[in-house]
Parts: C-alpha cells; structure tokens; sequence
C-alpha cells in the first residue's frame, strides 16, 4: 500500500520545498472512538528510520475523545506527508470498525451473545480489519480458506446436493476429519430442516427473515449451535436472548464502516541541521 500510494516519491511536497525540512506535528481525533491501529502505523514508521521520532500518547484500545492527541511527530516531514493519507485512512478505518465492533459487541453480551465477523469481511482489508474487530471486542473466528470447510449455497448447486457435498467432503479428510470443522452456510428455513440431522460441525444463518428464524428456532429444534448472521444490529430482536445459539454475526459491520475522524496538525518546521 505504501509503494503504491508515494510510488517514486511526493511530487507535490518535493515540489513545494526542494530542501528537507524538520517538522513538529501531530495527529488528532476529531471524533470519540475507540483508537486502533498503533503495531500498523509503527510498521508503517519504520522506513523512516531515525528520520522521524514519534510519541505515542494512546494505546490500542484505548477510548478517544474528541480533540486527544494520538501521536506527536518530530522529525523529516517529507516522511510525514507522503505518507499522511494512509496514516489517515489506517487510523479512521481500524478505529473506526473497533468502535462500532465495541457497541454491538457490548449490545450482545447484554444478552448472553457473543459477536463474531460475518461473511461480508473485505478480502483486501482483513488483516486491518481484523485486528480492528477483536480490538472492539469481537472474535474472529476463521483466518483465511484453509482452516475449516466452508459450504455454500453454490458449492450445493456445484455438486448438486447438500447431502452429496457433506459425504465427499468427510471421504477427502479421512482421518483428519476430527481435525478439521465443517461449517454450512443456509440461507431458508427449508435449507435448514434439511441439513439439521446432517454430519457438520457449524451452521451459518445467513440472510433469514425474523419469521425465519423464529421458526427454525422456535419449531424446528436445532441440534447444533448455529452461528446467526443479522444485516443489522437493530435487527436483533430481545427474544433472541432465549435462542439456542451463542455468536451472532453482523454484516453492516463490515460494508458500511464509519471512519473516526482525524487531522493532521504542524505546529512548526525549521530546516534541517545537514541542510
């Protein structure tokens, strides 16, 4: 990210001063939160070398007010500002999601619930995000394609059959199979009746509607605890509390994230003592 954001270099600030320029800044929330994001930004820092010096005033996880001084900078400012753009977006989107993760995730433990990521994760941002999500108070559960099976909706159309997908499935892991979860994904009342009694480990609720889920959970009697996806978390219902499952997922978490606000301040400049 940081080679294609400053590429060869920042024609604009090489532009306006030919010569390096010690600078003395900070960054700033501009809006309440919970911070997120500091081992990120440190990594970021380090080609800077000695050049830049920074001082942290916040911690991950830390509560933010409006106005807080996350960082104090010293130090090369062309370092600064090629980069200040992705110090930006870093610092409002992992902040961001670990404070709309800390609400829901403190709304659902009111109710014996506990919020774990959803499927509409970004497949480009997930290391931030994840970082992010359990920072908020959220547990991510699965880290990539390779440690679990995973059963769509269209790897039952592919095959033909949940019943088909499940019996292959067990047949390739053989004797890994007490290793390795097998997860489905159902997005009807009907999918669900028909993979209940089933041989998989964890079922997905993904899509339903109230009427949906109070029938499967109120008729149909699961026999394992499903993991239920919410498109919001205003769609939570407080009956739920009594459901027979313990992690809810909350889509909007991760596809409509509200970055926290932040700016960057200098509060002077001199030029450098090699200049």
């Amino acid at each position: 990210m940081q080679n294609i954001e400053v590429g060869p270099g920042d024609l604009t600030t090489e532009s306006v001063s030919p010569y390096a320029l010690h600078s003395v800044g900070s960054f700033i929330a501009k809006s309440d939160g919970i911070f997120s994001g500091r081992d990120v930004l440190e990594i970021l820092f380090e080609s800077s070398g000695k050049q830049l010096k920074v001082e942290w005033n916040v911690d991950e996880g830390d509560a933010l007010k409006m106005d807080d001084i996350l960082f104090e900078f010293q130090g090369n400012g062309v370092d600064i500002l090629q980069n200040r753009r992705l110090i930006h977006w870093l610092i409002g989107r992992m902040s961001g999601v670990a404070t709309s993760t800390k609400e829901a995730s403190e709304y659902l433990k009111s109710y014996g619930k506990q919020l774990v990521q959803g499927m509409r994760i970004s497949p480009v941002f997930e290391v931030f995000d994840r970082i992010a999500f359990e920072t908020g108070g959220g547990i991510w559960k699965r880290h990539g394609l390779t440690d679990s099976i995973y059963i769509t909706q269209q790897h039952v159309q592919y095959v033909g059959s949940i019943e088909k997908c499940l019996v292959q499935v067990n047949k390739e892991l053989g004797d890994t199979r007490k290793a390795i979860k097998i997860e489905v994904e159902v997005n009807t009342a009907e999918q669900f009746k028909q993979i209940n009694e089933l041989d998989y480990d964890i079922l997905h609720l993904i899509g339903l509607t109230s009427d949906q889920i109070r029938d499967i959970f109120e008729k149909s009697n699961p026999l394992k605890k499903p993991v239920l996806h919410l498109e919001n978390l205003t769609d939570f219902q407080e009956k739920y509390a009594d459901y027979f499952f313990k992690y809810c997922a909350v889509e909007q978490l991760h596809s409509n994230i509200q970055h926290l606000s932040n700016e960057m301040k200098i509060q002077g400049k001199r030029v450098a003592k090699n200049e």
